[in-house]
């Protein structure tokens, strides 16, 4: 009975660590001077890359709460609820929510993973 909690708990504790992303691939960087100039490459491009990617969300944000301010300063005279819901309509046809995005460093961390591969390196 114990056993089966026991295998039951650890099954439990390796799903959540999945989940949570803990587990992570290891690294292993090219051994080679060249190959250690190459990687050291990559992880300047990469760094560009989330760089660029953060500038492109905070544009984004910026522009989706001065989409927001738009139509409250547009609306805000009507007092009546139908017709404030009318100008939102009318002035925000996409609809009252604007997402904010985030960043995207999956692509950043792709090209990373191909560049890393390609000067010798492997991941586990």
């Amino acid at each position: 009975m114990k056993k089966g909690l026991l295998i039951h708990a650890a099954a439990i504790l390796l799903c959540a660590a999945a989940l949570s992303g803990c587990l992570a691939d290891k690294v292993h960087r090219p051994a080679s001077a060249a190959g250690a100039i190459c990687a050291e490459q990559c992880d300047q491009q990469r760094l560009q890359c989330n760089d660029a990617a953060e500038s492109s969300a905070l544009s984004a944000r910026g522009s989706c709460q001065a989409r927001r301010d738009h139509v409250e300063q547009r609306c805000s005279p009507w007092v009546k609820d139908a017709d404030k819901q009318r100008c939102q309509l009318a002035n925000n046809p996409g609809g009252p929510t604007c997402s904010d995005p985030s960043p995207d460093y999956g692509s950043c961390t792709a090209t990373w993973r191909t560049c890393i591969t390609s000067c010798g390196g492997w991941f586990e």
